[in-house]
């Protein structure tokens, strides 16, 4: 989309001022950590997105942007921390001007200012992934499959179907649900229908006949079919339906009786106290797991907060937080909240019956209570009543419980309250009421006939209704999973189109760097409903997870190209720009060439910003042309930021100490720019350096070394060119100037002697001191290609197997290292010899 061609940090992280032009070209930047480099890639991914990854994520929650992306001394004033970005964009074939500061993160200034450009932009605040940093190159290898998926579809810009995919799997669970509580009440009005026609199978022969008869006790008709409404009843005078239904009926009193006492001794049955244990069990599980138990609390809270996600800032604490960022993080909670669903779920799956069971008791409980109150004298209902209250109290709890497990303490007590012995006080007004019916004389069989007939139409109008609503909830259900299903089908199968080509990408990124062993390496991409499987070839041995087998440094390369290949799928060709921080120093040592090579040629139009730790490797990925333009870093200090390290600003630095009289600032500028120019020197010059398990070098330890190889590299030029019979003088005189330079720095003498360390520097006096720098410029200019352009140390090439020259990568210095062969005695010594 953008390349960059200028970048200008301002009070920035810990960047007080840096300006330097990348001419759309690729860029790398050394030092060791802490020296602020990361601190470019935060200002780069700021300036195009407002955002900085790393202030946000897990264990982030404290750090925003605004408080915390303006250099620490200008923490109160955020308008002054600001990075401006020229860039070209070469789908515009336009260069313009992006400056954003900390103040308005949210509000980038754009010169010129176009339809063309704006829109540019906001695009770029959408694709941050184009940085990427060695911490989170891992996430695409190892991690779970469902985590990767959400990570690749995230980097795809695919997120959007995972979030679908979860909400049409919370809609097919709910209506599941409800279609189960549909058939629980389906089947308790079914129940009490049959129960009042006493019939114990429940079909429509019986049904009528049972029917049918009472019909022909008042010389009604028999009915046919149940279709019709009013079916039943049809035939009954109005008039005797309304006092039918007036108190008191003695078989109604009867039958609602008999049913709430069965329903006291259904609690007792096995169907009720296994579904009591499995519901006490999974409730055990949360309590017993209080990891689990703040995962199903936090997923409500979660789900509800990202709902109301809107501007940048949390919705739940108001704390400052950036939307994208808060909204992954709470997305990544979620996530993580699979154990906790799956409790819910076998929560749920106990509770339902044992809430469609308490609804029935108190249900029938209500019933009981009218009939004492219709009784007369009134029979005292309050403990019926009390206890139908309970029981709805109970089953809302239960149900409560499953979305709300800070009600787990009462839902346990709900419970135990549950199939425990009726107490004295419920009882007595049953008794009393069957007691009453006892009383009362049996009705005349036309009486009992209408009343039978009446009762049952209404009991079948409520058989009726819940079937309604069984069928509504049925056809809820199954298209919801059919819809789920089929999204599920479909959505995996483009992603499969996707990963396909994906896969091939990475296969031969990942084949390119490791060709040497690993030519005909294949993987695979397995997409499945929320999951991405991936599996790699190891040897030919078969397909193994990344982290079976392969080594650490394998891993970190399959990271990279699995990386590549995707960003090169989302973006196309609008892959002009990637900030890629530490991330080639985490691939193994033995395919750093390979992947610079990768670079090259896979990407030819992409502009690479580059940070490593190891000077050496900025100065190989120059070597090999990936970067053009460089920049080290050789410290940091908190007032000045980032000390920059080139032959201008490292002479420069040393002079204004010793102008200040400070020897000690200066002698130890002087020997850490010395340690980072013998690092590069000594694999240059492939100098011969004493190993050290720790990696740990010093100048004692390097500097030896160099100049030994540096000598040896000037007399196999001065001996290739004798050979040759071709500028012997020069080389010579090349020999007897490094000989004094060598000689000025007095480096033999402190190598020989270690009482005289380049430690004693501090104890000079400037003068003295100023003498020390001027010979260790003028030795190191000698290293160097005098072409102000190029200004590189001289390196052997190649950089393995027989050395063929010493040279520049602008070939201003090229020294010939190869003798002529010939048979011809060697020749004698020279004077240059005898220097040396």
């Amino acid at each position: 989309m953008i390349q960059i061609e200028e970048i200008e940090i301002v009070e920035f992280r810990g960047i007080r001022h840096l300006k330097r032009s990348l001419g759309r070209r690729s860029f790398g930047i050394a030092g060791p950590n802490g020296t602020g480099k990361s601190g470019i890639v935060d200002a780069i991914e700021f300036a195009l997105t407002g955002n900085i990854t790393r202030l946000g994520g897990a264990g982030t929650a404290e750090l925003s942007v605004k408080a915390h992306a303006p250099h620490v001394d200008a923490s109160k004033k955020p308008e002054t921390a600001l990075v401006r970005l020229q860039v070209y964009a070469p789908a515009l074939k336009k260069s313009f001007m992006i400056e954003r500061s900390v103040k308005n993160p949210g509000a980038a200034v754009l010169k010129p200012s176009s339809a063309e450009t704006r829109a540019l932009l906001a695009q770029l605040e959408t694709h941050p992934e184009f940085a990427l940093s060695r911490r989170e190159i891992i996430k695409y290898i190892l991690v779970p499959a469902g985590k990767r998926s959400q990570y690749v579809q995230e980097l795809l810009r695919l997120d959007q179907l995972e979030k679908l995919r979860v909400s049409l799997q919370r809609v097919a669970n709910d209506a599941k649900r409800d279609h189960g509580r549909a058939e629980v009440e389906d089947r308790r009005t079914k129940s009490d229908f049959f129960h009042h026609l006493g019939i114990a199978t429940p079909n429509k022969t019986d049904l009528l006949a049972s029917v049918n008869a009472r019909r022909a006790v008042l010389k009604l008709d028999p009915v046919a079919d149940l279709a019709p409404e009013n079916a039943l009843k049809v035939g009954i005078n109005p008039d005797a339906e309304h006092e039918a239904s007036q108190p008191f009926s003695k078989l109604g009193a009867k039958n609602d009786l008999a049913s709430f006492l069965k329903r006291l001794a259904v609690s007792q049955e096995i169907t009720i106290t296994g579904a009591k244990s499995d519901a006490v069990a999974a409730l055990a599980q949360l309590t017993d797991d209080p990891a689990l138990l703040r995962g199903v609390k936090q997923r409500a809270l979660v789900e509800r907060g990202l709902e109301l996600v809107e501007g940048d800032a949390c919705p739940l604490c108001d704390g400052p937080w950036e939307m994208a960022l808060l909204a992954t993080h709470l997305q990544e909670k979620i996530a993580k909240a699979d154990a906790a669903s799956t409790a819910l779920k076998q929560l749920a799956l106990a509770i339902d019956p044992l809430a469609a069971h308490l609804r029935a008791m108190a249900l029938d409980a209500g019933k009981v209570a009218e009939w004492c109150e219709k009784a007369s004298p009134p029979i005292d209902a309050t403990s019926l009543r009390s206890h139908a209250k309970a029981l709805d109290g109970d089953r809302d709890t239960l149900d409560k419980v499953v979305r709300d497990p800070a009600a787990i303490a009462h839902a346990l007590q709900a419970l135990g309250r549950l199939g425990a012995s009726p107490a004295v006080e419920l009882l007595q007004p049953a008794d009393r009421l069957a007691a009453y019916i006892e009383t009362l004389s049996d009705p005349s069989k036309e009486q009992e006939a209408k009343e039978f007939l009446i009762v049952a139409q209404e009991k079948y109008d409520q058989c009726r209704g819940t079937q309604q609503t069984l069928n509504i909830a049925a056809q809820q259900a199954e298209t919801a999973s059919a819809v789920f299903s089929h999204y599920g089908t479909v959505s995996t199968a483009m992603l499969e189109g996707i990963y396909d080509k994906v896969q091939k990408d990475f296969t031969e990124y990942y084949s390119f760097i490791n060709r040497d062993d690993e030519a005909n390496f294949e993987g695979k991409l397995s997409a499945s409903f929320g999951k991405l499987a991936f599996d790699v070839d190891f040897y030919g041995r078969g397909r193994f997870p990344p982290g079976a087998y392969h080594s650490e440094g394998h891993q970190d390369g399959m990271g990279l190209c699995l990386y590549l290949a995707l960003v090169k799928h989302t973006l196309g060709d609008g892959f002009t720009l990637a900030v890629l921080d530490d991330v080639l120093m985490s691939v193994d040592a033995g395919h750093r060439r390979e992947v610079c090579a990768l670079l090259k040629q896979k990407f030819p139009n992409t502009q690479f910003v580059l940070t490593t730790h190891d000077g050496v490797w900025l100065k190989f990925m120059q070597s090999e042309k990936l970067v053009q333009s460089t920049l080290s870093f050789g410290g940091w200090t908190v007032d000045s930021g980032p000390q920059v390290w080139n032959e201008g600003h490292v002479w420069t630095q040393i002079q204004k100490h010793l102008a200040n009289d400070n020897v000690f600032l200066a002698a130890g500028t002087l020997r850490r720019y010395l340690e980072f120019t013998s690092t590069i020197l000594a694999d240059n010059l492939r100098a011969r350096i004493e190993y050290h398990g720790n990696g740990q070098y010093d100048l004692g330890d390097l500097w030896p070394g160099v100049l030994a190889a540096w000598k040896a590299r000037l007399k196999e030029a001065r001996d290739s060119a004798s050979s040759w019979g071709k500028n012997i003088q020069d080389a010579e005189a090349l020999q007897i100037e490094s000989k004094k330079r060598v000689a000025a720095t007095k480096s033999e003498e402190w190598m020989i002697n270690k009482a005289v360390h380049y430690n004693a520097w501090a104890d000079l006096q400037s003068k003295e001191f100023a003498a020390v720098v001027s010979s260790f410029q003028q030795l190191l200019q000698l290293m160097q290609c005098p072409n102000t352009d190029c200004g590189e140390f001289l390196c052997v090439s190649p950089i393995k197997g027989d050395k063929e020259v010493l040279r520049c990568s602008c070939s201003a210095v090229s020294l010939n290292l190869v003798p002529k062969r010939t048979d011809a005695p060697r020749p004698a010594q020279t004077v240059a010899d005898a220097c040396m």
